[in-house]
């Protein structure tokens, strides 16, 4: 479940737009000017905690295991630089046609990679670490960055342009994110905060991974003053398992589905589900869907912003946020 979660979690701006959207309508907002990211520290860590050994020339041969440094990596433009990807990365799209190392059960080609004689091998969150080590052994370098939250995923971007010799792109795009992100705080600041159930997964019907406390999503709903409904939940990570009765007994203003509709992101089948009728946000119609490939492109964050500015005179809900029809 998680890789899917961080499959968008470089799309930063797209979800604080969507509040800003619900929270702020008809109100104008100063843009403020962005502050200048923290330097990464000089010694960074993977996931495991260890140190990470920075190359002394730029890699030419990169394996991605996971869409979010995917994601990264396209941001960066070093489309020219990766050579394989996993099976789920779908975009940038010049990433999303090259051979892929695993297959839609997660299992990777430890030979295939080994094959392809990369030069950094990259993946996040121990997503990987039933091979991580079996790769290093083989004598490759492998770099499994730390599940981060907000701020933190501005920092692993300056990391992966450290390890590829792309910082001062690095430096740039976290530069152009923070400022948008600064002015989306200034939007919403002064409006009253609803309340929030950011929903990540309901393959399981009646036990729907939701984005707890810890986790990005919950930090992105922070920054856009809403009150996520399970803020003092941070088990599994940041994405716990709840129950129905716990969403119903929270009351949500707002449901938000972060997952694509084969894992529960349809808005109308929320309306079907058992007992979910006396949920504020159901009665008021606040059932919204933002689909895995919005939050892919990172790109759209420059597009999101002047949707935003456009959208806090007209309302509109843009094609970012779509509101569901009961059905």
């Amino acid at each position: 479940m998680l890789s899917r979660v961080t499959s968008f979690r470089l799309s930063l701006v797209l979800l604080l737009s969507f509040f800003v959207l619900l929270a702020a309508c008809g109100q104008s907002a100063s843009p403020t000017t962005g502050s200048k990211p923290a330097p990464t520290p000089t010694v960074a860590r993977d996931v495991y905690g260890t140190p990470i050994v920075f190359p002394t020339t730029a890699p030419r041969r990169i394996v991605s295991l996971l869409p979010s440094t995917s994601e990264i990596l396209g941001a960066l433009h070093l489309e020219g630089r990766v050579i394989a990807v996993d099976y789920y990365t779908t975009y940038p799209p010049d990433l999303a046609s090259l051979p892929k190392v695993s297959d839609v059960n997660g299992k990777y080609n430890v030979e295939q990679i080994v094959a392809l004689k990369p030069d950094l091998v990259l993946s996040y969150g121990g997503e990987t670490k039933d091979y991580d080590q079996h790769l290093k052994n083989l004598g490759l370098n492998v770099v499994d960055l730390q599940l981060s939250n907000l701020s933190q995923t501005l920092q692993q971007i300056l990391l992966v342009g450290r390890l590829t010799f792309t910082e001062n792109t690095a430096v740039s795009l976290v530069n152009q994110l923070q400022q948008q992100i600064n002015q989306i705080k200034a939007a919403v600041a002064g409006t009253t905060a609803p309340r929030v159930l950011l929903e990540a997964d309901d393959s399981t019907p009646g036990k729907p991974y939701i984005f707890g406390g810890g986790s990005f999503g919950d930090e992105l709903l922070q920054d856009a003053k809403g009150i996520n409904i399970f803020h003092d939940n941070s088990s599994n990570g940041g994405y716990p398992q709840v129950t129905d009765e716990a969403i119903i007994a929270a009351n949500p203003q707002f449901v938000i589905l972060t997952e694509d509709p084969a894992y529960g992101g349809n808005p109308a089948l929320v309306y079907r589900r058992p007992n979910w009728s006396s949920i504020d946000a159901l009665k008021l119609h606040h059932v919204y869907s933002i689909q895995v490939s919005d939050w892919l492109r990172v790109y759209a964050a420059w597009h999101s912003f002047f949707i935003l500015r456009s959208s806090l005179v007209h309302c509109p809900i843009t094609a970012q946020g779509r509101p569901s029809q009961r059905q």
